[in-house]
């Protein structure tokens, strides 16, 4: 029986010697993947500012070519017609749009929303605005007539995801 009790006087504090030096392992462990998971953020962080920002100029130039002036400055040519100069436009909406879809990923889902239902209502504009003319009348009519309407809208919705846009740059930034 004396041996027992000594073997166990000699076991027992190994055992909490080795469970202690577990217990610290895993601690140092624990913080170690929390400093390395905090460094990886740190870095992707850094990397991902300079992509959130080209996102937000990029959506803006997308809400400034997408006014109505500055579209038809940029796609009517003076021998246009009514059918060629709206489907030009409309191609040229949805174009600019296409490219800059993958931009939605850096934006909030509210500021997303508006800059699609801007571009909603300037293509429902320019449709509602080519019922009016004959299809084979000179472009500049049209123009003529999506410039007074957007002029006549109470609330362009591209002008509020421009504001939104902005907005939510500077606070983020």
């Amino acid at each position: 029986m004396t041996t027992f009790t000594e073997q166990f006087g000699f076991v027992l504090p190994a055992i909490l010697v080795m469970m202690l030096a577990v217990y610290m392992l895993n601690k140092v462990l624990n913080h170690d993947h929390t400093r390395r998971v905090f460094e990886y953020k740190k870095s992707a962080a850094k990397q991902m500012v300079p992509l959130r920002a080209q996102a937000y100029e990029r959506l803006t130039l997308l809400l400034e070519r997408m006014q109505p002036t500055n579209l038809l400055a940029r796609v009517q040519t003076p021998k246009m017609n009514t059918q060629s100069l709206h489907r030009v436009l409309i191609q040229s909406i949805r174009s600019e749009y296409d490219h800059n879809m993958s931009q939605q990923v850096y934006i909030s889902d509210e500021t997303w929303s508006l800059i699609n239902q801007g571009k909603d209502q300037l293509i429902s504009v320019i449709n509602a605005q080519i019922t009016d003319t004959d299809p084979k009348a000179e472009g500049i009519e049209l123009g003529k007539l999506i410039i007074e309407a957007s002029l006549s809208e109470h609330k362009w919705l591209l002008d509020d995801a421009l504001t939104h846009l902005k907005k939510e740059f500077r606070e983020n930034y």
